[in-house]
């Protein structure tokens, strides 16, 4: 179903081509440009959906570039994480893929495991860079790397992931990894031509240091120690500091735009920016502190809406807007707010009345609204009409079949089986419904089948209801989740649990 602005799709595309976009001073379209768009994709870490102005009118956060991108562009508000927690989150965007379906059934990786996407596995940049694009990601990986022991050390990277159970690593692990050895496995030997990232969760987990085109930077002298606001120790480059990461990725990616623009205009890039804020430690830099009403948090939310701005700018000063589909959006949803520095994220409060879910139920970790469905914000002047709002569903690993259409590229069977076509719903129209969406943490599952959802557990913990078949809900009527339906609709409930388990014990590799 489509809610559209009040103006008809006609005058809307009318308005995509007259309006100025963010940032944008360009004009019109420029010649010598690429005949395919090129694709920024923004992802936040922990941005939830009521963290937004344009998704949240009491939000305490000021998100000017995002609204604005919004308002030029579509407003997903049924958009979904492919889980409720970063790694199999993130593995889910770019293979089309649940991240249950991996050796990674539960939790996420933590500091030296191996890759989770298997070496020839499709992706969105070996989709795109074999159409032509030039492919680049600065930001958080967060997927898992090859990494070598030292000579005379023995470390076991086969064992059952995840490794750590609990929020530190292991020592003697740590200071057995050769640093002076390329990463393997990771962003260079699946698609991207150009890597600037971070192994882990940037500002929590070790190596607490940039790797760029797979080779650690300035860890010669690397120390064990623990980077002032977070709670985990590792081993961390001498120069390394938590608050500056994300201004260092987004600086990163604004020379790739420029260099990529230089070197070959008439070449696409590709450019995946996933960013570490707003997820915890709650620190950030100065450049951010005091921007919102909503806590050290909320300044981290400031400054996503600052990068994409950056971004935006730097595409119009190129004249490169009228030609890129930028997308910005979030990997899961959020904590409630803000944490005191070294705090455990079970502490987080809600920060001066701010509501970083909205009204959602859930947070991240949950398999309630609250945890997976996030702000989603495409634009593409010319193509996605200006002010559109749509309620198409979507899901993350959609992404793979959805670029995939937009380049030309026929996907195999066997590839992305989790992924569909959404193209049409970024032009703002209405689609044939969406398949059952699985949403995923931890133990616990849910299914979504148009506005019917079910809901077996929380987190780790397996929930029911009375029932003893789960929750279930309509989210149409009750898109809360406050009234569950299980006792109504029994029949309904063993449809709905039939078909996750025929979609759970589907391919498992």
């Amino acid at each position: 179903m489509m809610i559209r602005p009040l103006s008809t799709l006609l005058t809307a595309l009318l308005l995509a081509v007259s309006v100025q976009p963010l940032g944008a001073q360009d004009g019109s379209a420029k010649t010598g440009t690429p005949t395919k768009p090129n694709i920024v994709l923004i992802l936040a870490d922990d941005m939830g959906y009521g963290d937004v102005g344009c998704y949240n009118e009491e939000s305490r956060i000021p998100t000017p570039n995002m609204d604005r991108l919004a308002s030029e562009g579509i407003r997903f508000t049924d958009a979904h994480s492919a889980d409720s927690v970063c790694t199999p989150s993130r593995y889910g965007l770019l293979t089309g893929r649940y991240g249950w379906r991996t050796p990674l059934t539960r939790s996420v990786l933590f500091n030296y495991e191996p890759p989770l996407i298997h070496r020839g596995q499709t992706t969105l940049a070996s989709l795109l860079k074999g159409k032509g694009y030039r492919t680049a990601i600065s930001g958080k990986w967060h997927l898992g790397l090859g990494f070598t022991a030292k000579p005379g050390r023995t470390v076991d990277f086969a064992a059952p992931l995840p490794w750590a159970p609990g929020p530190l690593p292991d020592r003697v692990v740590s200071e057995s990894i050769d640093f002076s050895v390329p990463a393997l496995g990771g962003p260079e030997e699946l698609g991207f031509d150009e890597t600037f990232y971070t192994a882990g969760c940037s500002t929590d987990q070790e190596p607490f240091c940039f790797i760029e085109n797979g080779r650690f930077r300035n860890m010669s002298e690397a120390t064990y120690r623990k980077p002032a606001g977070s709670w985990r120790s590792g081993m961390a480059a001498p120069d390394w500091v938590n608050e500056t990461v994300d201004v260092s990725f987004t600086k990163w990616a604004l020379r790739f735009i420029e260099k990529s623009h230089k070197d070959k205009p008439e070449q696409p890039f590709f450019l995946y920016l996933p960013l570490s804020s707003p997820h915890s430690p709650h620190v950030t830099t100065d450049l951010a502190i005091g921007k919102s009403a909503a806590g050290i948090r909320g300044d981290m939310v400031w400054l996503v809406d600052w990068s994409v701005g950056q971004i935006a700018d730097k595409l119009r000063d190129l004249g490169l807007t009228w030609n890129t589909l930028l997308i910005v959006t979030s990997d899961n949803g959020p904590l409630l707010g803000s944490l005191e520095p070294g705090a455990p994220e079970k502490t987080a409060k809600i920060t001066n009345g701010h509501l970083s879910a909205g009204k959602l139920r859930g947070i991240k970790g949950q398999v309630w609204e609250g945890g997976h469905r996030v702000p989603f914000m495409a634009r593409w002047p010319g193509h996605i009409p200006a002010g559109a709002v749509t309620s198409e569903t979507i899901c993350f690993t959609d992404l793979l079949a959805t670029f995939a259409a937009l380049v030309g590229e026929d996907l195999p069977k066997d590839i992305g089986e989790d992924s569909f076509d959404r193209l049409q719903a970024f032009f703002g129209k209405a689609m044939k419904p969406r398949p059952a969406t699985v949403h995923h943490s931890g133990s616990a599952f849910a299914l979504r089948h148009g506005k019917w959802k079910i809901v077996f557990g929380v987190g780790d913990k397996q929930v029911k209801t009375a029932s003893g078949n789960g929750y279930l809900f309509n989210l149409e009527d009750d898109p809360y989740e406050a009234n569950d339906l299980s006792q109504k609709h029994p029949e309904l409930v063993k449809q709905l649990t039939g078909e996750l388990e025929a979609i759970t014990k589907s391919s498992k590799h």
